[in-house]
């Protein structure tokens, strides 16, 4: 049951970002430490909703982007794979991350 719910938020977030075409405006940055996920917005993107979920479909954590950059650091997290989400309106954007 709990796979199906999972299935069913990747389908309905792959979707959306199909459905809105609206994916650009958000860059990777390169980080020197390995457990840092660094990213910078558009200015437009300022107030968006980022959202961590892990491989399950557990959502560990959903703030508010206050700023252009954000560095979400992963170093006490548990290993395996985390999606993060980036959803201002209809833009939505999504990374993957890998703790190892």
């Amino acid at each position: 049951m709990r796979a199906l719910s999972i299935a069913i938020l990747s389908l309905s977030l792959s979707s959306a970002v199909l459905a809105s075409g609206l994916t650009e405006g958000v860059e990777l940055k390169k980080s020197k430490h390995k457990n840092l996920f660094v990213f910078k917005t558009e200015k437009k993107l300022v107030g968006a909703k980022i959202e961590v979920f892990y491989s399950n479909g557990d959502l560990i954590t959903s703030q508010k982007l206050d700023k252009k950059k954000m560095v979400i650091d992963f170093c006490d997290a548990k290993f395996g794979t985390y999606t993060i989400s980036v959803t201002k309106g209809n833009r939505i954007k999504l990374f993957q991350y890998v703790k190892k």
